[in-house]
């Protein structure tokens, strides 16, 4: 009993053990994000923060229809396959085995089908059919290599989909805020333009008469053209971006072509989401998906070694046919007799011109690469994170600088009309103003964009709540 306990874990394989031993590659983290002491909360949802239903409807669709993560996806399920194939090498393999022959058999026995069988020294048929169990013994775990570097392979595949979907939800949010945006410049171009319209017709009247220089009306003249010359590619950056917009969501061609993306609330309404409290750096390796998936595949790398040094050792295989055999030419499948074999075959290497030591060199130049990937993501993880807080400070600020400009200009417009109404100021004073009002406007938008912008890029920098923790279930799924 015991010899045989001895030989189930030849028969159940499942150890990789010439492949290395992995090990996490040593980074040196931060303590702490410098001066900024907080970062955007890990929230799957982050994007409800907004306020704005529409940009949450866009969103769901996006998650649904976006070609991204359909890509994501297929890959993913070609990597569930994989491991199905490379799971299924590691055990044995059962077939039906048939076979049909006619001619002349001379008197005697054939021992390989049934020693007690004799044939007739006439025509006849010898057919066979029965079951064959093949088997290879995974001394080396070779297979369970290959297996181990497939199932790490599914866990890059759904860190990859993690990737994808904040890929995809971090596009639309910032399209989205940009075409707001672009709806708002364009209305308040347009506004620009009647006024600086207004303003050059009572120039021109006030030359007319004589009240006012051909340098001043010229001096108008050419700022209301300026106005007007950047209403046409306004229009087109907006058209663009609502196109990109729409494909990104997975749009139909109809509707990118007559763009029907819809609107929700106005630039200047939508929430700015607030710091959370503060991210360690160290959790940042564990909220990142591209990070995780280039650990997983650093993981698969490490395995593809084992696979390759397997070939260094001998290959047993085991074989087990058994069945029926019939030399009636009558019925040729009604069986006159019994058959049964079992063997075994080893194949070892002796001299392969170095091709099992390329193998090996090869694998492990391909776990170095993973090696020089994965540490490349984490400084890209943590560039972004910086960049996102200092663009953050930096959108804050300037928001600030023109919320009063805009206060300060809209005030000032205020009493010019007031003077006008009371006589101490003229109509060419009220437009002027108003033109300046509104370029301070146009500046307030840009600077919201760029603080939305900001709150959207350190929400993607940090993970954005897309980091699945790797469940059990994950290979099936």
């Amino acid at each position: 009993m015991r010899q045989w306990l001895l030989l189930v874990p030849l028969l159940v394989g499942g150890c990789s053990w010439l492949a290395p031993d992995y090990k996490r590659p040593a980074v040196a983290l931060p303590a702490t994000w410098g001066k900024t002491t907080s970062v955007a909360r890990d929230d799957r949802t982050w994007w409800l923060s907004y306020g704005d239903p529409v940009l949450d409807q866009l969103i769901q669709n996006a998650l649904h229809d976006s070609d991204e993560i359909a890509l994501a996806g297929n890959r993913l399920m070609q990597a569930r396959a994989q491991y199905g194939y490379a799971f299924a090498n590691q055990l044995p393999m059962l077939s039906i085995a048939g076979a049909d022959a006619y001619g002349q058999f001379a008197n005697g026995r054939v021992s390989a089908l049934n020693q007690s069988l004799h044939f007739p020294n006439k025509m006849s048929n010898l057919g066979f059919v029965g079951g064959m169990l093949t088997y290879e013994l995974d001394l080396w775990g070779k297979n369970a290599s290959l297996s181990n570097a497939a199932k790490a392979g599914v866990h890059a595949g759904v860190y990859a989909m993690d990737a994808a979907r904040l890929s995809v939800v971090a596009g639309v949010a910032k399209l989205y805020f940009s075409l707001r945006a672009l709806d708002e410049d364009v209305a308040l171009l347009k506004e620009t333009i009647q006024t600086q319209d207004d303003l050059l017709a009572l120039v021109q009247r006030q030359y007319d008469v004589g009240a006012t220089d051909a340098l001043t009306l010229e001096g108008v003249r050419e700022r209301r053209d300026a106005v007007h010359e950047l209403l046409p590619d306004m229009e087109d950056q907006r058209d663009r971006a609502e196109s990109a917009l729409a494909v990104l969501i997975g749009e139909s061609p109809q509707d990118i072509v007559q763009s029907k993306v819809p609107r929700g609330r106005d630039i200047g309404d939508m929430t700015v989401p607030e710091p959370a409290p503060s991210l360690l750096p160290s959790e940042l390796l564990e909220r990142r998906p591209d990070i995780a998936m280039h650990e997983q595949m650093l993981i698969a790398s490490n395995f593809n070694i084992g696979f390759a040094r397997a070939a260094y050792f001998p290959s047993i295989s085991l074989a087990s046919l058994a069945g029926v055999n019939n030399v009636d030419i009558d019925n040729l499948y009604r069986a006159t007799g019994r058959a049964w074999t079992l063997g075994a075959a080893m194949a070892a290497p002796v001299l392969d011109f170095g091709r099992t030591e390329s193998g090996v060199r090869l694998a492990k130049a391909g776990k170095n690469e993973q090696v020089i990937l994965y540490q490349q993501s984490i400084r890209s993880a943590f560039k972004e994170v910086r960049d996102a807080l200092l663009a953050q400070k930096t959108a804050l600020e300037r928001e600030e600088d023109a919320t009063g400009r805009e206060t300060a200009d809209q005030k000032r417009l205020h009493l010019t009309t007031l003077r006008m109404d009371q006589g101490y100021a003229s109509q060419v004073d009220v437009l002027t103003a108003q033109a300046v009002f509104q370029q301070s406007r146009l500046a307030h938008v840009s600077a919201r964009l760029q603080r939305l912008d900001a709150s959207v890029d350190l929400y993607k920098a940090t993970g954005g709540g897309f980091h699945t923790p790797m469940a059990k279930t994950a290979v099936s799924q």
